[in-house]
């Protein structure tokens, strides 16, 4: 099936000549994820997940994370509640359909052949398990299957009004799924550009750029609290950097972890290059651009889909750096277009009737093993303990992991080590508020609350917001019957985050263990206003009717 077929093509009809192909896909997708079923909630699911105040549309309404995804994980959770499996399963969902969207685009675009490669190589690669796994990476996994059913039914829309309307509809779609859609409208363009006319289509492809106009737009108006959200935790210091620098490295990066997936990992800190490294990754990256616009004249199949991988990869490669250099969530969409190419390059081998028999049985060992590579990489996702064990073999210089890490080591009551972690990641980063926090924290717990308030203190200079040093604050000076000082770090701590209900039912504690019950009354029924369904906040306030609040 061609290009100039589309006016034949049938949706029943696919489904009915390639089904077994389509399984095979199923099963490949299958096969690969079915062991990350059972992992836990992981990194930033417990703040987008676990610690979700409210559970209702009000709260999603007003979180700046993306619209559609805060209500898939309302609806999960008012199936399944807090189930990580059932919060793990439409990304999974969701990568099987753009697995299917693939290969059906590749049908219709090239040969059935070359879709069928790349979808099985898509459905298996490791490089694309943060996304799968990962539940908060999923958003990746689910603006890709958007966009490719906003482009399937755009390729389908030749004369057809219905279809092109459904192209734009899932397009929002895209959008309201994650912001880094918004350059994808540059790939309706490089289509026309590689296939058709753009003076007879650019008609059709202006509003795709209006659409992603106004969600830049908005999106620039959330972009100074979101900064704001992230800086000071374990996320990434807001920078900026050198492009010529970044792009090559980001790019030879993907490229490299695409053609070896060995190195994986949540973070990719190692990428402190010799002149002589750099100059070769540069050289890499000089030389896909080439045979990129070598391609154009050649063959406009290669030069579409290479042009596929680094379009996504824009929003990531700009100089002021709220996101990380280089993170493999980033290149799950982009690895689309690496992928064809393979898959072009074997099915031109598998033509030669000497090379057919060598060509398939290397590709088919290629699928194994990376099969067997992604049911790995499944297992270091199993839970925090394995994710950020696995990480420190792969990134020793990250000082979000030594923080992790030494997180780890204080739930399994190894303070000894957990100190030790801390302080290598206040070593790596000298600002780094969360990992000083979390030292104050191993210091409370072996005894030593001088110590401990002094790292609170130290984290609150360099991040006021930091609500929870002011809660721990106040939790040493009530421990030591100082009321009068953990009140006043409580109300702190409420002035950095006045939404958290916990907090007023902590100052309730602490207003009645002063003798002031009617101060406590009306801090506990805050904590109810703000989250009516609080069950600390329900429990502490019969312990105060019944007055036995210990």
């Amino acid at each position: 099936m061609t290009l100039t077929m589309i006016k034949d093509f049938s949706f029943k009809k696919f489904l009915i000549m390639n089904r077994w192909y389509l399984l095979l896909l199923l099963g490949l997708v299958f096969v690969s994820y079915v062991n990350a079923l059972g992992n836990s909630f992981v990194s930033d699911d417990r703040a987008l997940v676990l610690n979700m105040p409210i559970w209702d549309t009000s709260t999603i309404l007003s979180n700046p994370y993306p619209f559609i995804r805060q209500f898939l994980y309302l609806a999960v959770y008012k199936i399944g509640g807090l189930n990580p499996m059932l919060f793990r399963l439409p990304n999974i969902i969701f990568h099987l359909g753009v697995v299917l969207l693939i290969y059906t685009i590749l049908c219709i675009m090239q040969k059935p052949k070359v879709g069928i490669l790349a979808a099985v190589l898509f459905a298996v690669h490791p490089i694309l398990v943060e996304s799968v796994t990962w539940i908060s990476a999923g958003v990746h996994v689910q603006y890709s299957f958007f966009f490719l059913l906003s482009l399937l039914f755009y390729i389908l829309s030749k004369k057809d009004i219905p279809k092109y309307i459904a192209s734009l509809i899932f397009y929002v779609f895209a959008l309201l799924s994650s912001e880094k859609a918004v350059v994808l409208a540059m790939m309706f363009p490089l289509f026309e550009f590689s296939f058709g006319s753009l003076m007879r289509s650019w008609k059709r492809i202006v509003p795709y750029f209006i659409l992603s106009g106004f969600w830049v737009l908005l999106y620039l108006r959330l972009f100074t609290f979101r900064a704001g959200l992230f800086e000071g935790q374990q996320s990434i210091d807001p920078t900026i950097v050198n492009p010529l620098l970044q792009v090559p490295i980001a790019i030879s990066s993907y490229l490299q972890l695409i053609f070896w997936p060995n190195d994986l990992t949540i973070y990719h800190t190692e990428l402190s290059f010799t002149v002589f490294e750099f100059i070769v990754r540069s050289a890499i990256v000089v030389l896909f651009f080439g045979v990129m616009f070598y391609s154009f004249k050649r063959n406009r199949l290669v030069f579409f889909w290479l042009t596929f991988f680094w379009v996504p990869l824009l929003v990531t490669l700009n100089p002021f750096v709220h996101a990380w250099i280089v993170a493999e969530r980033y290149v799950y969409l982009g690895a689309v277009g690496i992928f064809v190419v393979v898959a072009m390059l074997f099915v031109k081998l598998g033509q030669n009737p000497k090379l057919k028999m060598a060509t398939y049985i290397i590709f088919s060992l290629i699928i194994f093993s990376l099969i067997i590579r992604t049911i790995l990489r499944n297992i270091d996702w199993q839970d925090e303990d394995h994710l950020w064990l696995a990480t420190a073999r792969t990134s020793p210089s990250s000082a979000q992991n030594h923080n992790n890490l030494g997180d780890y080591y204080g739930r399994h009551g190894d303070l000894i080590n957990a100190e030790r972690e801390f302080k290598i990641a206040i070593v790596l980063k000298p600002n780094y508020a969360d990992a000083i926090h979390n030292l104050g924290n191993a210091y409370r717990d072996m005894g030593r609350p001088e110590d401990a308030i002094k790292q609170y203190e130290k984290a609150l200079s360099i991040e006021p917001r930091l609500w929870q040093s002011y809660q721990n604050i106040a939790g040493i000076y009530y421990s030591q019957k100082s009321f009068d000082r953990a009140i006043d770090y409580l109300q702190k701590g409420i002035t950095a985050n006045p939404q958290n209900p916990n907090l007023f039912v902590v100052l309730s504690i602490v207003y009645f263990k002063q003798g002031e019950k009617g101060k406590a009354t009306e801090a506990i029924a805050i904590a109810l206003k703000i989250d009516p369904n609080n069950n600390f906040a329900k429990e502490v306030f019969l312990q105060m009717q019944n007055n036995t609040l210990q």
